[in-house]
């Protein structure tokens, strides 16, 4: 068998390739601990990490208090599910990365091509392990629906900037999206759960959104 062409490890010391994630590569236990323990806004908000599980789970809740849509819910719990596989790479990070590498560049138009070329990139890397993990939770492909994709993205602004506020408190609001779209309707508020409430209750979202009972180890 040939080696991976980028391994990654799994939690029992076995690798996985990244390059092509397939469904069956997919394991929604691993991901609710993985996502449990990745903070959200690297970590930054003074006090105990705010993870990508908790803003998956919180967000998915809203999103299905606001439409009646289950399906809907599994698509925002799932949202950020490509990053129990490569991180969670924040906003201001991916923006440094695209300028610093325009400003290496030898012109202005390579500048625009190379700083295109790593967000297509991150875009087509992240797309593929969605499609893996759609196909793995038994969901049409969201990027075929414009609809609840459109909906699911405007959830996720609406809970950065809910999460924001409450995060980094009212100063944040000019730095923030979503600023004429209406709160989420959220079951709670907006305070780190920790690592294991918040894998629980992924697990317990995906088992009523999807009927999967993916069982931590």
């Amino acid at each position: 068998m040939a080696a991976p062409v980028v391994p990654a490890f799994r939690p029992n010391g076995s690798v996985r390739c990244m390059v092509n994630v397939a469904p069956e590569d997919i394991n929604f236990a691993e991901m609710a601990e993985a996502l449990s323990k990745i903070a959200r806004f690297n970590g930054w908000p003074s006090g105990p990490a705010y993870s990508v599980a908790q803003h998956s789970v919180m967000g998915a809740a809203a999103i299905v208090r606001e439409t009646g849509n289950e399906q809907l819910g599994a698509y925002f719990l799932l949202h950020d599910g490509h990053e129990y596989l490569i991180g969670d790479t924040t906003r201001p990070f991916q923006d440094l990365l695209a300028h610093e590498i325009a400003a290496q560049a030898g012109s202005a138009s390579d500048a625009v091509h190379f700083a295109r070329a790593f967000r297509g990139a991150f875009a087509a890397i992240k797309r593929r392990i969605d499609l893996a993990i759609w196909q793995a939770a038994g969901l049409p492909r969201l990027d075929r629906l414009p609809d609840e994709a459109r909906m699911v993205k405007a959830m996720d602004d609406r809970m950065l900037r809910a999460e924001g506020l409450a995060l980094f408190g009212p100063q944040a609001a000019k730095h923030l999206p979503a600023a004429n779209l209406p709160a989420p309707r959220l079951t709670g508020a907006i305070r780190a759960w920790g690592p294991m409430k918040a894998e629980g209750e992924f697990l317990k979202a995906l088992n009523l959104y999807r009927g999967i009972e993916a069982r931590a180890a």
